[in-house]
């Protein structure tokens, strides 16, 4: 099985530290979400993990073969069609050009993109249609490991809830590792297996969370109860600026084991 582990990561801008002894793991099949505010280093992991970024110090091992990067910023290239974007990673591979062009129509669609915007350029989609196709093009080579950087959050909450689905549908059909980055602690408590808290000044992990309740049981309601009662714990409101006090060194770790409880 697939997995990534980190110990002891490190990283300076010049004498700043913004990360310091970071440590996480990561499974075949599991979806991990970092929250935290803003300036945590989140984005600055997700790069060392990408290799992006070369961490000033760090222990990984990754037996993970295949990487895709989803951003906040869809960053399509823009002198391709939406069909050659989304098979930009397939050419990358060699997979021949009526191949890739079947593969990347048939995501298209799954995307919930029509045939006439295969041809279309990506100053002629719309926002939500851009963002589809910067899925696509992750998915189109069927990474066993999927990193995302906030790609959700400027999304309306109909085109979220669909790039939720095809997300979810990835995981269970591919067993693809989801690392996700996001500071809506409600979208971390839907889709994620397991929930990581991280506080600036230097970026640091202060707080685990598993959830047990599996994806496809997790109702609207469960999902709005399960946000309200993390939003209670201690770490997560000093870690979110609610509260004022000291946190841990040692990480803490929690279960939920039924209902909401935490």
């Amino acid at each position: 099985m697939s997995e990534l582990h980190i110990r002891h990561l490190y990283h300076r801008y010049g004498v700043t530290e913004v990360l310091a002894d970071v440590g996480l793991d990561l499974y075949a099949g599991e979806t991990l979400a970092l929250v935290g505010p803003s300036g945590c280093g989140k984005s600055t992991l997700l790069h060392i993990i990408a290799g992006l970024l070369t961490p000033s110090e760090v222990v990984m091992q990754s037996t993970f073969r295949g990487l895709a990067c989803v951003f906040q910023e869809p960053r399509l290239m823009p002198w391709k069609t939406t069909a050659d974007n989304i098979a930009l990673g397939l050419k990358a591979l060699g997979v021949p050009k009526t191949a890739r062009q079947r593969q990347a129509a048939a995501l298209a669609q799954r995307m919930g993109l029509a045939p006439e915007d295969l041809a279309k350029y990506p100053h002629e989609l719309s926002g939500g249609m851009q963002s589809r196709v910067s899925l696509a093009r992750a998915l189109a080579i069927k990474p066993d490991l999927l990193l995302l950087d906030e790609p959700f959050s400027a999304l309306d909450i109909g085109l979220k809830a669909e790039l939720y689905r095809q997300l979810e549908e990835q995981v269970q059909q591919q067993g693809t590792a989801v690392l996700m980055i996001t500071h809506d602690l409600m979208e971390a408590v839907r889709l994620a297996d397991r929930i990581l808290m991280m506080v600036p000044d230097p970026g640091r992990m202060v707080y685990e969370f598993t959830l047990q309740q599996p994806q496809a049981e997790r109702s609207s309601t469960w999902v709005y109860q399960t946000t309200a009662e993390l939003m209670q714990v201690r770490e997560v409101r000093i870690g979110f600026g609610l509260d004022e006090g000291e946190l841990p060194v040692q990480i803490s770790h929690h279960e939920q084991h039924s209902g909401c409880s935490v």
